[in-house]
């Protein structure tokens, strides 16, 4: 019943915004129930930095910020329902992740993990929206306390590919990282990471446990509560320049009427 609205606001930026101003007058931040909230954003463009430290002061006052090691921790103990969480992480290994995004993160205090193409330290695409962060800059944002993932090994469409393949893209990345930046790899965000379309979730995620990670990261929205969720982690899909009214109504629950 929601997918003709869904539809219509992704393809419509002005109807996304009037439903999201709708949706934020009945629903709070500080309205959500406790558990793991994990944001992913992708570039973070200089015009933007006052915008993406404007939601970190908004999440702030709302939960604690986490890493991403420290996350799967209270899933595993069954401890992340207890108080809101919240976690910040990094699609594809843009440059402006650890040249605007990087200070913003230092100064309010808050980790976070760049989830790294392992191909593209040495091949990064050379179509825009690049640049992308080169081994100086990944140094520099782990030297800054952050951590690293993988987010594939050449960003495939995973559910596209036969087992074999599919198990190279998952665990070759988790090596290549490791042995270039000496640190360990746990966490995996699977490209666009729609079940069904862009990994098979009875088969991607079992494969990337059995390979050494310890999550398995999508893009459905959702808070995560449980050890279960490790394997389909939600992510809250999100841009630096969205007004705070919006991470109210794509994050918060319903404002009880009195």
């Amino acid at each position: 019943m929601l997918q003709p609205f869904k539809t219509l606001a992704r393809d419509h930026p002005v109807v996304r915004a009037l439903l999201l101003r709708a949706l934020a007058r009945m629903r709070r931040l500080a309205h959500a129930p406790p558990g793991l909230y994990t944001l992913c954003y992708h570039r973070v463009p200089e015009r933007h930095r006052a915008g993406f430290a404007a939601q970190i002061a908004l999440l702030q006052r709302h939960g604690r910020f986490v890493s991403a090691d420290e996350a799967a921790a209270l899933l595993a103990r069954g401890e992340a329902g207890r108080e809101r969480h919240f976690l910040v992480t990094f699609d594809d290994g843009y440059a402006d992740t650890v040249e605007v995004a990087l200070p913003v993160l230092r100064e309010a205090g808050v980790p976070a993990i760049l989830f790294l193409v392992g191909a593209w330290l040495d091949a990064p695409p050379a179509d825009p929206p690049g640049p992308y962060a080169d081994r100086g800059l990944v140094a520099a944002w782990l030297a800054a306390g952050m951590e690293v993932g993988s987010h594939s090994l050449s960003h495939a469409r995973i559910a596209t590919l036969g087992d074999a393949e599919a198990e190279r893209e998952i665990g070759a990345s988790r090596t290549l990282l490791e042995a270039e930046f000496g640190r360990p790899v746990r966490h995996f965000a699977c490209p666009w990471g729609v079940a069904g379309r862009d990994y098979r979730p009875g088969r991607d995620p079992g494969l990337a446990l059995a390979h050494g990670y310890t999550t398995f990261f999508t893009t459905r929205r959702g808070a995560a509560a449980s050890v279960e969720d490790l394997a389909a982690m939600p992510r809250h899909v999100l841009e630096p320049e969205w007004p705070l009214h919006e991470l109210d109504a794509l994050m918060g629950a319903r404002v009880a009427r009195r």
